[in-house]
């Protein structure tokens, strides 16, 4: 049996209100030479039954929907990705949200682009974002210059890795359009962490891709959802030792990554530039819950999370940095009014 051109990997957890969209735009391509596989990670909703009554429809193209139903919630976003890509045989991967969409053309541009420069991965720097009142604007994250016309990254990963640091490329999956021999012969897959998976899956595609194509196509929507998991509020504690373990978990996998590429044993000061970068990300990300809360109040925490004999100690330094970082924060935005004056 021929194999198809690309396959699309839709986890879904309780999405039974976008998934018909998110379908729908699938069956709109202009290219059919493809599967869906979509991996539900124990939905409690009906999106799997949403999911069912588009299986005919699909046949009627010629078009294989594939439904993977995971034995228990994996409560990690990269874990229905990552079984996705093993179950998949298209000569390219193409990651989609379950809420997200799809230009009618994507496929076929990609997939084009793909063979014409036979690049192991074509990165789409700009995105569509649609807001809940239906507004779309085109949305750019990353700090380099839009390429006009598609054009190969540098093959120094020197200045890749600076680049990356400077917030060069966006880390979303699904700008990164990848050949699946690429990823399975380099065993890149997601890691297994609740957050920031994307951002570690995406830095090893960077530094192992050989032909990274950067295209200035806008293929992409991405639905800005006030609801969605990222957004939605934890208790304090539980916020704080979840953030504790991404931090961790995200330090050892971005150091696994780097292990495996002579560069970084030859060049300790990317090594730690990469990690310096990633911790203070998630430094931000943990300013919000700081700012409202006392400085007492993380200590409490901290003990939990520590022995009893490193917890006072660790405390205070965790502390420290955080009223150094506010400082500096304050600084700077003192220096900006200064300058506009």
């Amino acid at each position: 049996m021929e194999l198809p051109k690309v396959s699309v990997i839709i986890p879904m957890y309780n999405s039974a209100k976008y998934i018909p969209q998110t379908l729908e735009t699938l069956l709109n391509q202009t290219m059919k030479d493809f599967e869906v596989v979509v991996v539900d990670d124990c939905s409690t909703d009906n999106s799997v039954e949403v999911v069912e009554s588009f299986m005919d429809s699909f046949a009627a193209q010629g078009i294989s929907l594939h439904l993977i139903e995971l034995p228990s919630n994996s409560k990690m976003p990269g874990v229905p990705r990552n079984i996705g890509v093993q179950f998949a045989c298209g000569e390219y991967v193409c990651f989609l949200d379950s809420d997200d969409l799809l230009t009618d053309s994507a496929l076929e541009e990609l997939s084009t682009l793909a063979e014409e420069y036979q690049a192991d991965v074509v990165h789409t720097d700009t995105f569509f974002l649609l807001y809940e009142d239906n507004e779309l604007e085109v949305c750019k994250m990353q700090t380099l210059p839009l390429p006009p016309a598609p054009i190969f990254e540098t093959d120094d990963l020197s200045k890749r890795i600076v680049n990356w640091i400077n917030r060069g490329y966006n880390w979303e999956p699904f700008t990164m359009f990848c050949k699946r021999i690429f990823l399975v012969a380099n065993q890149i897959n997601f890691p297994l962490l609740t957050t920031y998976e994307d951002m570690i899956f995406s830095f090893a595609v960077l530094c192992r891709a050989e032909k990274f194509l950067r295209v200035p196509n806008v293929t992409y929507v991405y639905r800005q959802r006030d609801d969605s998991v990222s957004r939605k509020k934890m208790i304090v504690d539980k916020a704080f030792h979840k953030w504790l373990r991404v931090l961790n978990d995200g330090l050892n996998e971005f150091a696994k990554v780097m292990a495996s590429e002579k560069f970084f044993a030859e060049n300790p000061d990317h090594r730690y530039a990469v990690l310096n970068f990633f911790f203070k990300e998630l430094l931000k990300a943990f300013t919000l819950l700081y700012a409202d809360n006392p400085q007492f109040a993380f200590d409490e925490f901290i003990k939990k999370e520590f022995h009893p004999e490193d917890a006072e100690l660790v405390a205070q330094l965790f502390n420290t940095v955080h009223v150094q970082r506010l400082a500096l924060a304050d600084l700077r935005r003192e220096l900006a009014k200064f300058q506009k004056q």
